[in-house]
């Protein structure tokens, strides 16, 4: 190989390496400013998604119509969910103690992606009842 040759070569190796390392921490970056309200809203594959992570990872608890009626017992009606879009993201990363149960929500922020529990929402938004609160922030 030449010397020009190596040299382009390292040259496009060091550009590919930034390249990733930059769209990391874009990724990264994205990753943590939520959204006032959900950008999957309305979106049928994001929602065909969304219902079947639902079914896989929350149904247990909150039952199969995000009733509360799971078969571990009574959780929260997410039909009726008033937290804002900003209020679910952090509730499903972050997990959630509910004063006067023993049983607690699991933190599912490492087990799930943004992209994931944002179809959950925007299959849960299908589900609301009127009063819920899924569009506006929590705070």
């Amino acid at each position: 190989m030449t010397r020009v040759a190596r040299a382009g070569l390292v040259s496009a190796l060091v550009v590919s390496f930034l390249s990733i390392d930059v769209g990391a921490v874009r990724l990264a970056h994205a990753e943590s400013e939520v959204p006032a309200t959900n950008p999957l809203t309305g979106n049928e594959a994001a929602i065909r998604e969304g219902r079947s992570w639902f079914r896989a990872a929350c149904a247990l608890c909150h039952g199969i119509h995000a009733d509360g009626a799971g078969e571990r017992g009574y959780a929260a009606d997410l039909r009726v969910f008033k937290l804002g879009f900003r209020g679910y993201v952090e509730t499903v990363k972050k997990g959630r103690d509910v004063p006067g149960r023993a049983a607690k929500m699991p933190p599912w922020g490492g087990a799930l992606s943004d992209q994931q529990i944002y179809q959950i929402g925007a299959y849960l938004e299908t589900l609301a009842k009127d009063g819920a609160n899924w569009k506006e922030t929590s705070r």
